[in-house]
């Protein structure tokens, strides 16, 4: 072969197997980015993608949010009523944390300018064992914000997700897919719902283990928390949004089972979370760690149930029996900020406030 030849083959296959991984990213879409929706099932998903797309559709009637992490997840078949909404939008997402949040609020609040629906209320979970921890936002292919609420550009995130080489990827969707269609033929035939595409709770939490690591180096890991500052900005300018766009704001802490508080340490949970309640009111689940050793309120060490999520939101907008669980933290600040929840007959209170007193050192 001439060296003509075979600068044409090296030059033409390589333009063949880039056509092939946008193809197959296109196709197959693992992180369900572009929408084609040729295979139901998705591996990788990027739901900071995802969240803002169904916002879009949803546009016009949202009144009300959820950010929370996946644990969020336990208190959505509840939260509309609790907040008196009309038209409730779970953003919740796996590992979120408020350097997500706070880029697609601010897109909402810029977008509800012009919408005749305003946002009115906004439910936050933030969970403290992660609080300050590096974040999972922008750091890895299903994490990535997507351009409308990102600082990058348009052409470098789908440039990204066209020409990742993903191979076991797109392996595992094609498999899936499969598996799936077979278990939805099989359903079908004996009479049961098609769940063609569902995820089953089961395998979702399939393999979920205590860390494999020694306590001590464990605890010692949990203390470090290099994007502490820049965090508790973020969550102060999360406040300010709230607050300069007349939308309630209600803030929890999520509970953490025993294993967690041991392997966070009590003292430093406790700490962390008397910071966050000088920027904001909150709910602190943890303060009285009424099911932390109950196996019965949690799908694993670290996700609460349903059951759990229906406590927590009768806590916070007093709709039933005060058992002791939830301490409001951060009410005694009260100078015009973020709104506070509070007990009455009949359900939420009007607005009260919050103070935006700098932070202590710790």
């Amino acid at each position: 072969m001439t060296s003509r030849g075979f600068s044409i083959l090296l030059i033409g296959g390589t333009f063949f197997l880039f056509l092939a991984t946008v193809a197959a990213n296109v196709t197959l879409d693992p992180e369900q980015v572009f929408g084609t929706h040729l295979y139901s099932h998705k591996v990788n998903i990027n739901e900071r993608v995802r969240r803002l797309r169904q916002y879009q559709r949803q546009a016009e009637s949202v009144d009300g949010l959820l950010f929370s992490s996946s644990r969020g997840n336990s208190l959505d078949p509840y939260l509309e009523k609790g907040m008196g909404l009309s038209y409730f939008a779970n953003a919740s997402m796996s590992y979120g944390m408020v350097s997500d949040y706070v880029p697609l609020l601010q897109y909402i609040v810029r977008d509800k300018t012009t919408r005749t629906i305003k946002l009115k209320h906004v439910f936050l979970l933030l969970d403290i064992d992660f609080f300050g921890r590096p974040s999972w936002t922008n750091s890895n292919i299903n994490s990535f914000l997507p351009p409308e609420i990102s600082e990058e550009s348009a052409a470098r995130f789908w440039w990204r997700y066209l020409t990742a080489f993903q191979y076991r990827l797109w392996g595992d969707v094609i498999r899936e897919d499969h598996r799936r269609t077979e278990q939805a033929k099989v359903a079908a035939a004996s009479g049961d719902v098609d769940a063609r595409g569902q995820i089953n709770p089961a395998e979702a939490i399939e393999g979920v283990r205590s860390p494999l690591v020694r306590e001590e180096y464990r605890r010692g890991w949990n203390a470090v928390r290099p994007d502490l500052d820049r965090q508790l900005a973020l969550l102060r300018r999360l406040v300010a949004l709230c607050r300069e766009n007349q939308i309630r704001l209600t803030v929890a802490i999520s509970p953490l089972k025993a294993l967690n508080l041991d392997l966070n340490g009590r003292a430093e949970i406790d700490a962390l979370t008397e910071r966050l309640s000088r920027i904001t009111p909150l709910f602190d689940f943890n303060a009285v760690p009424l099911i932390a050793d109950k196996d019965e309120y949690w799908l694993d060490n670290s996700h609460f149930n349903e059951k759990a999520g229906a406590m927590m939101l009768a806590r916070i907008f007093g709709t039933g029996a005060d058992i002791g669980w939830g301490e409001l933290r951060g009410a005694d600040h009260d100078d015009g900020g973020s709104t506070v929840p509070s007990r009455l007959e009949g359900g939420l209170a009007a607005p009260r406030a919050m103070n935006e007193t700098p932070l202590d050192a710790r």
